[in-house]
């Protein structure tokens, strides 16, 4: 039996206000501590409730102003690199507890560093790095393919279990005894071409976020130079240069 902690009980009764319009598009709704009020619950418990639905696309919060509604229908749009922590989390670890993420491996394998590659990954040409490119699905549904490039001499073996099943930077974090701390990127905009589309099971030409990172250990290493394709019709970006 799936237990649900109250923050979830409240995030559905806010978005079922929000989906039967009790708040319009663009419109502040209550504040934390009226909510917390009507609901007889800590603020710490609507501030979990709120952060989903700020991750989940229903409302954004304007510093200074409160929290307004974003959109008041039932189709997902998803907020990436969202969360507060003391680490950079990673795809998987952003939304778990939210919605059930799995991932499709469909390419692991070594090369070795070209130039360009060993320029943005500070090791030398020549050097072996990984090469996986993963389908990331949230709740069944295919929505980005990425790229990951990481060098051996930073973590040498990496489990396929690990790529299907679980968290990559979780196993990076407990393999290195390092956290993951910040990370440089760039993002644009794009079109889907028929390899990635075919991946995603979507027609080619739909619009795409194209997001490069540059991500290091809190000890300054490189340890990945990645590219996600991202369905532009899911995800909005913010917070996306993060160093702590």
């Amino acid at each position: 039996m799936q237990i649900r902690h109250k923050y979830w009980e409240i995030k559905e009764k806010i978005k079922q206000d929000i989906l039967d319009q009790k708040y319009q598009k663009g419109e502040c709704i209550p504040s934390e501590r009226e909510l917390a009020s009507l609901y007889q619950v800590t603020r710490v418990t609507v501030q979990k409730a709120m952060a989903n639905l700020v991750q989940e696309g229903y409302i954004e919060r304007i510093h200074g102003k409160g929290m307004f509604v974003l959109k008041n229908t039932a189709s997902n749009i998803y907020i990436l690199n969202n969360e507060k922590s003391d680490s950079i989390l990673g795809f998987s670890r952003e939304f778990q507890g939210r919605v059930k993420v799995s991932s499709r491996l469909i390419t692991l394998m070594t090369l070795q560093a070209d130039e360009t590659l060993a320029r943005h990954l500070e090791i030398k040409p020549g050097d072996e790095v990984y090469f996986i490119r993963r389908v990331r699905l949230l709740d069944g549904q295919p929505v980005l393919v990425e790229d990951s490039n990481i060098p051996l001499q930073v973590i040498p073996d990496i489990p396929p279990q690990v790529l299907e099943q679980g968290s990559l930077y979780e196993y990076i974090e407990a393999c290195t005894g390092r956290k993951i701390k910040d990370a440089d990127s760039l993002i644009e905009a794009a079109l889907f071409d028929d390899e990635m589309a075919s991946l995603l099971a979507i027609a080619p030409g739909q619009a795409m976020l194209k997001i490069t990172e540059v991500t290091r250990l809190d000890d300054k290493r490189v340890f990945n130079y990645s590219t996600s394709y991202n369905r532009a019709d899911i995800f909005r970006v913010k917070n996306m240069r993060i160093e702590r």
